[in-house]
């Protein structure tokens, strides 16, 4: 499983919409395992009228260093309160290296490409990629026992599924945060991924994730201007 889908990479009657959210957001993520540091995602989200467009950044530390630095970012629009995304670039920062994702909803194809691969995929419903289903969970009115999303990666398109654990208090900065913990799974792969969704607007507080190199790298906000809405 990609490191990136998932750290960019969520029954409330008082639910925050995508609506309400801020024009702009600036969010980051710590790093770590076992507590030990390994850098920070920085996310940057920005909304005109009814599109939009999000940029995560990697700055990884010690051994997800030998990852590499990314960037992702994920532009589209938004009807109602869900999101659609038409284009996603993601950079390899050490190999100067980059695919680029085009989505088109006319024709339903999905058309990656790459230095040397290219792919399609035909457009499947409940699309989003690793950074824009983050911000979909908080256009849901509430939050369900399950959640489903098929979520583009690089030349990857695969189904999530979640499913609600249980609610807990987690505490960020010296304040506790009301959250949802959701179980995740990547189609039947047996490894499982958790992530909790703040209770207020279900922005992503915490989330749990293995890594392709061994890692279970645990990934907390730490800072950013919507703090007072989580």
């Amino acid at each position: 499983m990609r490191i990136w889908s998932l750290i960019f990479s969520l029954l409330l009657s008082h639910s925050i919409l995508a609506k309400d959210l801020p024009n702009s957001i600036n969010i980051t993520y710590d790093l770590s395992f076992e507590k030990k540091p390994l850098g920070s995602i920085d996310v940057k989200y920005r909304k005109d009228k009814s599109r939009y467009k999000i940029i995560a950044s990697s700055n990884f530390l010690a051994a997800m260093n030998l990852l590499g630095n990314y960037q992702l970012i994920s532009s589209g629009h938004i009807k109602g309160n869900r999101y659609f995304p038409d284009s996603i670039v993601r950079k390899n920062l050490k190999k100067d290296k980059q695919t680029i994702t085009r989505i088109d909803y006319k024709k339903e194809l999905i058309q990656i490409q790459s230095e040397k691969k290219s792919k399609e995929y035909q457009l499947k419903k409940g699309t989003q990629d690793v950074l824009s289903y983050f911000f979909e969970f908080n256009g849901f009115e509430k939050l369900e026992e399950n959640h489903s999303f098929f979520i583009l990666d690089s030349h990857d398109y695969k189904k999530y599924t979640y499913r609600k654990i249980k609610e807990e208090n987690l505490k960020i900065n010296d304040r506790f945060i009301e959250c949802i913990k959701y179980q995740g799974r990547v189609n039947d792969e047996e490894l499982t991924h958790d992530i909790w969704l703040s209770r207020k607007n279900h922005i992503p507080v915490r989330i749990i994730t293995p890594t392709p190199i061994g890692l279970v790298v645990d990934q907390v906000i730490s800072k950013g201007n919507i703090f007072n809405l989580l």
